[in-house]
């Protein structure tokens, strides 16, 4: 294990020996045909026999070279079978340390700032070999004994401590255990894509004339089948590491049973893509201090990933054919998963199961399919040249160019500013250098036209062409309408779909909840007010008799709801009653003038708003001004997280929502005359009556 880390080029330290041995094993059995006593080819035989032709009157010049060539391959063999023997002596050493560490997948020390532990198809192979056997016997033929599943347990810690450590364990290939194992990262970060367990299927494959031809990988689709981690412990008290995840490829038979997680971000447990076979039972999900409540949630499947702002392609449901593909309910065979909330509460927990729908944060940059067929799609992509996808999709191979050649444009030289997509980051820019522009060559000059999709070497083609592909095996659901996030989408979309797919949208989401006054607790009925979500998509309504709310075919989203009645105003849950003539004191106004500039910054919604028209400005700071100063709020005042919420509270900031994620809010309203003896609030009363006569 002295060698520097650029002399491995596999994913283990393990399967560098296990490669080193394999092919000195080899070295032993072709050279033992010409340095074996007993084998009839034996080189220094056959030399003797030459230097006694040689001896003799009828030697002749072709006999001496020979001669000199059969030397010199003796030589050859004799120091190639020596360098064979000395890793064979040396080996079965290297690999026992793996092994009694269980360190048999650990990554070589340049690759360990991507990964800790990899269970990678070639070293889960490679550990069911008997090496010691092997070495003692070198030349023989390697038995590969099949086995039921691949053990990663026994650890007792793993530990990500290096500044730059993303993964600790990824499963890389089919019926894998893993057990017992302890992850910890005790690191305060703020990145995402940090996993303590990423799974990830290995690569659809076939054999041809003994030739391995690669047909998918986790990118177009291929399925990890039979993998079971069960009791381990992953503790991330301080950042947002990724318990259990899994984002690109499919799954069957994935059984995630009594496992124990704490991380500050929510996804504990996030999987894309589970087929059948999925139980998910017996996990203890811990929420800290500071962190996102834990999850588990199950989402759809993905084809070709989101490499360049071109969009993400979701598999919302299959078509039936032979494959048989199906989201299938999740069991909890055994014990149900459990919360455990910062303060210590103890609740069941169920399955989040989304597969059937595009996740709220895909929206802006996803386009969802049902009906996907995978077989014609696999057979497809894993057959197709790049000249054969041209034929085969011609708009989509147009698309390809535009995409590229407007990416690499952009990600060299920067967007304009208030662009939908955003600024170019760092790592765009070397996107664009290492992915982007050599595949906008190849796509004009030809050089790639015979190159099957998979054996591409240009991964912007192939996740490109794996989506169209795709989009034509499936139906495109219409679009949600998500406001000011449908431009964002329309710039990535637009090189995937096509122009009808493109404008079908739809609006499906909800506003439900119920009024009470501030002063009585009463409902307030017949309350017009208005919702803004983006410039042309600003909705009316009223409370109904009852003082509820119930609104639907809106945008999906962030909203300002405003009163239209300005003798009401929206005010904080338990906040103190306060005459709405009064503006407020100075004191509060700065702090009010302070946080809408902060909250225009950081809410896209809340920016469009005041763009809209400058009475809003003058009015949503007279809202948060008299909220502030009812709590006699200073410029030297602790502005708290309850605080903000309230302030956003009385602005009017809400989100509507879709099923099955509806739920009611409770808007309390400031009324301009309290009565309860009169049965409520008295202005509400007077427009109720108003009502029955017609004279609203």
């Amino acid at each position: 294990m002295a060698e520097s880390p650029t002399a491995f080029n596999t994913h283990t330290l393990y399967n560098h020996h296990a490669r080193e041995l394999r092919q000195a094993n080899e070295a032993i059995a072709q050279t033992k045909k010409y340095l074996d006593p007993e084998s009839p080819h034996y080189l220094p035989d056959y030399i003797g026999k030459l230097e006694a032709i040689q001896a003799t009157d009828e030697a002749s010049d072709e006999v001496a070279t020979k001669i000199v060539a059969a030397k010199a391959n003796l030589e050859s063999y004799q120091q190639r079978a020596e360098a064979a023997q000395v890793v064979i002596d040396a080996g079965p050493v290297k690999v026992n340390e793996l092994e009694t560490s269980n360190n048999v997948f650990l990554s070589p020390p340049a690759k360990q700032d991507e990964y800790l532990y990899v269970l990678d198809p070639e070293t889960c192979q490679a550990s069911t070999i008997n090496w010691a056997d092997v070495c003692s016997n070198p030349g023989q033929a390697i038995v590969e004994p099949e086995v039921d599943f691949f053990q990663f347990s026994g650890k007792k810690d793993i530990e990500l401590s290096g500044e730059h450590q993303t993964d600790a364990v990824r499963v890389w290939n089919h019926n894998v255990r893993i057990e017992g194992l302890k992850i910890t990262d005790n690191r305060s970060y703020t990145d995402a894509h940090r996993d303590a367990i990423q799974l990830i299927p290995p690569p659809i494959h076939r054999f041809e004339d003994g030739v391995y031809i690669r047909m998918a990988d986790q990118m177009a689709g291929a399925i990890l089948k039979n993998t079971t981690i069960e009791g381990c412990e992953i503790c991330a008290p301080n950042g947002p590491l990724q318990g259990i995840f899994a984002s690109d490829g499919m799954y069957r038979d994935l059984h995630i049973r009594n496992n124990d997680i704490t991380t500050q971000g929510s996804h504990s447990i996030a999987i894309a893509g589970l087929l059948n076979g999925g139980e998910i039972s017996g996990n203890i999900l811990r929420q800290t201090a500071e962190g996102a409540m834990p999850t588990i949630t199950l989402y759809p499947a993905r084809i070709g990933g989101n490499m360049a702002d071109d969009g993400v392609v979701s598999i919302l449901s299959f078509a039936e054919n032979e494959s048989g593909l199906v989201y299938e309910q999740v069991s909890v065979e055994g014990e149900p998963n459990r919360l455990v909330k910062a303060d210590g509460t103890e609740v069941d927990l169920g399955v989040d199961d989304a597969r059937h729908m595009l996740p709220d944060n895909y929206l802006k940059l996803a386009a969802g399919l049902t009906d996907f067929d995978y077989d014609t799609y696999l057979a497809d992509y894993s057959s197709l040249t790049l000249a054969g996808y041209r034929e085969r999709d011609p708009f989509g191979a147009q698309k390809m160019e535009e995409w590229l050649a407007q990416r690499t444009e952009e990600f060299a030289n920067g967007r304009e500013d208030g662009h939908p997509l955003g600024p170019i980051s760092g790592e765009q820019q070397k996107i664009g250098e290492r992915f982007l522009a050599p595949a906008l060559a190849a796509m004009g000059d030809g050089t790639a036209e015979n190159v099957r999709l998979a054996d591409l070497e240009y991964t912007a083609i192939r996740s490109f062409s794996m989506k169209r592909l795709a989009i034509m095996q499936g139906v495109v659901e219409p679009l949600i309408d998500v406001a000011l996030k449908n431009e964002r989408r329309a710039q990535m979309l637009k090189f995937l779909l096509e122009p009808e797919q493109l404008n079908n949208s739809v609006r499906i989401a909800h506003i439900d909840g119920d009024t009470a006054c501030n002063g009585s607790g009463l409902p307030v009925p017949y309350l017009k007010f208005t919702v803004f979500f983006a410039p042309g998509k600003v909705y009316t309504g009223s409370t109904n008799a009852s003082g509820r709310i119930e609104m639907d075919e809106l945008p999906l989203g962030p909203y300002i709801l405003r009163l239209d009645d300005t003798a009401f105003s929206l005010a904080a849950a338990n906040s103190p009653v306060t005459d709405l003539a009064e503006l407020g004191t100075e004191a509060a106004g700065i702090v009010a003038r302070s946080l809408l500039d902060d909250f225009t910054n950081k809410i896209p919604v809340i920016r469009a708003w005041l763009a809209e028209d400058a009475q809003n400005e003058i009015n949503g700071l007279a809202s948060i001004r008299r909220y502030l100063s009812a709590l006699e709020v200073t410029p030297d005042s602790e502005i708290t997280a309850d605080m903000r919420r309230n302030c956003l509270t009385v602005l009017g900031l809400g989100v509507s929502r879709r099923d099955p994620y509806r739920r009611d809010i409770k808007m309390n309203i400031h009324c301009p005359q309290t009565n309860e003896k009169a049965g409520g609030c008295l202005f509400s009363l007077i427009n109720w009556i108003k009502s029955l006569f017609g004279k609203r």
